[in-house]
């Protein structure tokens, strides 16, 4: 494996930043919305899916976002930071966590094709992926349910 650390560099690395950060603030916004499991283990596969597969599973990814954005808002799944928010602030909040799911998706595609043209083969590519959209979205856990504020 002759993976070309040079090649990594500059947006490649922005985009593993907005990667890391984007799945952060996806585990806190699931926790904060006291998410069922379903919502979780949906999310870690269709990530899965998207780490593997890359632009061909955009699709289906935005499918994925567009049910959670609509079961949101019929189902009203306050999140728990904002009780006191009315209808605008939650259509607006739901608008926006469309639009960064958007980003969140594209960004995966684009940093797993960054992978392999620097040089990663495919199976190396989906773990690391795998393993660092994981680790995103339970430090994303963790922050919302204060574990280092104790």
């Amino acid at each position: 494996m002759n993976v070309k650390v040079s090649r990594l560099n500059g947006i490649s690395r922005l985009y593993l930043l907005v990667l890391l950060l984007g799945y952060i603030g996806t585990g806190w916004l699931l926790s904060d919305c006291n998410a069922s499991w379903f919502t979780w283990t949906g999310t870690q596969v269709i990530t899965v899916h998207l780490a593997w597969v890359g632009f061909d599973a955009v699709a289906l990814a935005v499918a994925w976002i567009v049910l959670l954005v609509w079961v949101g808002a019929f189902a009203m799944t306050w999140p728990q930071s904002i009780p006191w928010a009315g209808i605008p602030p939650w259509a607006f909040g739901l608008a926006m966590t469309w639009i960064m799911a958007l980003g969140l998706i594209l960004t995966l595609a684009q940093v797993k094709h960054a992978l392999l043209s620097a040089g990663l083969n495919k199976h190396l590519a989906f773990w690391f992926l795998t393993i660092f959209t994981s680790v995103g979205l339970g430090i994303g856990r963790i922050l919302d349910e204060g574990l280092f504020l104790n």
